[in-house]
């Protein structure tokens, strides 16, 4: 589902329910439906038997086959079943099965506005009831809009975040080779500066310094194996200056490499 179908169409708001026990959605012709959680989360069985979880929300398209959705095993849940068209009839939309949001508490207000407007909906005629058509109109615009973009952002970070994983045990396997931070900002096909961030946000720390984190601690095992020259475990981990592997060394430990092989000494 894209923005660009998004916007050759009119969404037109047909009804609002609310459902808190399990039920299964039929599809219908000329009908889309979106479920949104309020409370809790459910299960999503679709026709094929495929179980899914449901936490935000469920596209279920007109040409898509039933969904059963259900509450947990001993778990309360509540969901509004948005039912609307697409106008005109037979345009591309086909957004289908789970989605995420950022915005829930946006969405959440959107849908009480909307289960309040078609209570009182009931008593209008004439121009109040078509201006209030309208504005329903625009809050299940809103409301697919949130849906749409941020289960996109989800999707994203989803696969950064998978990217950056592949990342850090690339770092763990390969730490004594010459790196750079755009070489594995390039593996992860992110931007230097995207990379960065990601890679910050999923260790705590800069990939310049994860790396050199890395490498003194597999030079401490070294030295803990019984290797006796710095300039050898230097070499080994990848730092091609002593002299920075040594300070990096006391900076990241307190005592220098020969300051902590002499204390090994001691102990045997």
């Amino acid at each position: 589902m894209s923005f660009r179908q998004m916007n050759a169409v009119i969404p037109q708001f047909q009804r609002i329910e609310i459902a808190r026990d399990s039920r299964l959605i039929m599809p219908e012709a000329g009908f889309e439906k979106l479920l949104v959680v309020r409370q809790g989360y459910l299960i999503a069985i679709t026709e094929s038997g495929e179980v899914r979880p449901v936490s935000h929300g469920y596209a279920c398209h007109s040409a898509a086959g039933p969904v059963k959705l259900q509450p947990p095993a001993g778990r309360e849940a509540e969901y509004a079943v948005l039912t609307y068209r697409i106008t005109p009839e037979g345009a591309p939309w086909d957004w289908n099965g789970p989605q995420r949001v950022l915005s829930e508490n946006k969405v959440r207000y959107m849908v009480d506005g909307l289960l309040q407007a078609q209570e009182d909906q009931q008593g209008m005629d004439g121009e109040e009831a078509e201006a209030q058509r309208f504005r329903n109109r625009m809050m299940l615009e809103r409301i697919l809009s949130f849906f749409m973009y941020e289960s996109r952002l989800n999707e994203e970070r989803r696969n950064s975040d998978a990217q950056i994983e592949k990342s850090v045990h690339y770092l763990e396997e390969h730490y004594m080779l010459k790196l750079t931070l755009p070489m594995l900002a390039e593996r992860a096909g992110l931007s230097t500066g995207h990379y960065g961030v990601l890679f910050k946000e999923r260790t705590g720390m800069t990939p310049s310094r994860y790396l050199k984190r890395l490498r003194v601690e597999k030079a401490k095992q070294l030295f803990d194996q019984g290797e006796r020259s710095a300039s050898k475990a230097a070499q080994s981990v990848g730092f091609a200056d002593y002299f920075h592997f040594s300070r990096t060394y006391k900076g990241l430990t307190g005592l220098s490499p020969s300051e902590y092989m002499h204390k090994l000494e001691e102990i045997e």
